[in-house]
């Protein structure tokens, strides 16, 4: 009898944890493309002194049927030298340095966007004034928050 028992909360169990891995919920989806435009999506850059450099990152969908290529960006008010970092791979991120970016039709792409020697200190709840450069659309202002910086791990 205690054999019969073992063997159906063994079963039990079993069944109870099968059920439970099929219920966890799909990770998120993607939001959909903006329909027939460019957008700039979740842009940030990080706190940090004057004469430092800081990395704005953000993604651009391209919800046209064009593809388009983003060929410079500014940000006038806080330094003079923008560097291009395109982001590549999937599971794990890298990033290139780049003199242009393709954002092909209908998709996004992860970029980085390198502020070097800020000629001001980034604060949180700063907003930073960028202009990226579009071959196709030309100029698109974006306004990037300023975020606290993360704190070293050891």
């Amino acid at each position: 009898m205690r054999y019969l028992a073992t063997v159906f909360l063994g079963l039990f169990l079993l069944i109870g944890c099968g059920q439970q891995q099929r219920e966890q919920p799909a990770a998120p989806a993607e939001p959909p493309l903006p329909e027939g435009r460019l957008a700039v999506e979740e842009p940030v850059v990080y706190a940090a002194a004057a004469g430092d450099s800081a990395i704005v990152s953000l993604r651009i969908a391209n919800g046209t049927a064009e593809a388009d290529t983003l060929v410079g960006a500014e940000a006038p008010a806080v330094t003079r030298n923008v560097a291009l970092r395109e982001v590549v791979g999937d599971t794990v991120q890298t990033t290139l340095p780049a003199t242009s970016i393709v954002i092909p039709a209908r998709s996004r792409v992860a970029v980085q966007l390198v502020l070097r020697d800020l000629q001001q200190a980034l604060e949180p709840g700063q907003v930073v004034l960028v202009d990226l450069s579009l071959a196709r659309q030309g100029r698109l202002r974006v306004r990037v928050p300023v975020r606290e910086a993360a704190a070293p791990t050891e």
